[in-house]
């Protein structure tokens, strides 16, 4: 996590800094990108392997991503990688080489 997250607030700067703040509980875990499907809306969300959601990307005009808090924030659904919007993440390096292809790119000099 970088200085610019606030975890106590809820508010975490970049997609690298929320998934280390939930790597120790979900090794791994998954990217849905509507983006990746050509949706024309943005919705990105970390999901465990179950398909629970854990964090969502801020819409616009906010930024940054925030851990999910309430049960109807989001809808947890089984994971489909065949549907394209779903991305796997077993490692860290495969986390940061899907943000930085989602468009959010992490800023690792600050974290």
């Amino acid at each position: 996590m970088c200085d610019l997250c606030r975890a106590d607030e809820n508010y975490f700067h970049t997609a690298e800094c929320v998934y280390d703040q939930l790597v120790s509980e979900y090794p791994v875990m998954w990217l849905r990108d509507s983006t990746r499907i050509g949706a024309c809306y943005t919705l990105r969300e970390l999901l465990s392997p179950e398909g629970m959601v854990l964090a969502i990307q801020n819409s616009l005009p906010m930024k940054g991503w925030r851990l999910r808090m309430l049960y109807n924030e989001a809808i947890d659904e089984e994971i489909n990688p065949l549907h394209g919007d779903c991305i796997e993440l077993p490692s860290r390096a495969d986390a940061l080489q899907a943000f930085v292809g989602s468009g959010d790119t992490p800023l690792s000099d600050n974290c």
